[in-house]
């Protein structure tokens, strides 16, 4: 199995859905760069109700030094992406359609929340994805039509 590397929006979302199990069913163990550790611990600081990494036996987490340039990008997602680079296949986990698109020029190979739902409704492991795509977007997740109508048609839903 790929070494899969996540960002902090994905495990947000995930968290506040109730879903957050479904990563280490599809991918075992995530790693997390430590710069998402420190956005998340300051989250529970304030208050948020965002996951804690440490009470996660499946995800490690590992301190990256910021290599790379990626101006439009936050720390987090900056993490993420040179944590990948430097794991050979990896997949990161990215919903910010800046990072992605970093993560396809730089040939590494990502996956969204949405996307982690579809994979899981193939698997059986929820029965239907529309209620968590409605549910993302009361949280505030950022989708188009054309995302959600996608995800409805790969899940046979729409």
């Amino acid at each position: 199995m790929a070494d899969t590397v996540s960002n902090t929006s994905p495990l947000i979302y995930l968290h506040r859905l109730r879903r957050l199990d479904l990563l280490p069913l599809s991918f075992g163990r995530v790693i997390v760069p430590s710069q998402v550790d420190q956005e998340l611990t300051r989250g529970r600081e304030r208050g948020c109700d965002v996951p804690d990494l440490r009470a996660q036996p499946w995800i490690e987490i590992r301190s990256v030094a910021l290599d790379h340039d990626y101006p439009e990008l936050g720390p987090g997602e900056s993490g993420a992406l040179d944590l990948a680079r430097t794991l050979p296949d990896a997949i990161v986990i990215l919903d910010d359609g800046a990072a992605r698109a970093w993560a396809a020029r730089l040939g590494i190979r990502s996956v969204g929340t949405v996307g982690i739902l579809i994979e899981a409704k193939r698997h059986g492991r929820i029965e239907r994805v529309a209620q968590d795509l409605d549910r993302l977007a009361k949280l505030g997740f950022r989708m188009g039509p054309a995302l959600r109508q996608r995800a409805l048609a790969e899940c046979e839903e729409g």
